[in-house]
């Protein structure tokens, strides 16, 4: 079995290029409901050969989903390096709760939500 989180936003294509900046990511399985669309039906983002956020263009459905909801990606990271460019990425346009830092249980947290309203917690222990 395997979980994948799906998040559903407006500017799904855009969201794909930017994840797959962040997290020095690939994409797979990015499909369009028609070949007019401007958007994704479904996206993948994969990070070291597992996928791990897919997504779609919230307006694709009938229906509304709430905005900032109670949900957080953690992503714990191997490496500084990483953690730091990906925070980068993330904090363009973004709301910080808590910029990159080092905190009492690890060596380094930010808590961003990014422009897409994705809440994400990075870190490195």
């Amino acid at each position: 079995m395997r979980t994948v989180f799906m998040a559903y936003l407006t500017g799904s294509i855009e969201a794909v290029e930017f994840y797959c900046r962040a997290f020095d990511a690939t994409q797979k399985n990015c499909f369009k409901a028609s070949d007019d669309d401007d958007y994704y039906a479904h996206a993948e983002i994969v990070i070291d050969d597992q996928t791990v956020m897919a997504l779609s263009e919230a307006s694709h459905y009938g229906f509304s989903f709430a905005e900032r909801n109670n949900m957080q990606f953690w992503m714990t990271f191997d490496d500084e390096q990483s953690l730091v460019k990906a925070c980068s990425v993330l904090s363009e346009k973004a709301d910080i709760h808590s910029p990159l830092a080092p905190s009492e249980w690890c060596k380094l947290l930010a808590d961003v939500t990014d422009k897409f309203g994705i809440r994400w917690m990075l870190n490195l222990f």
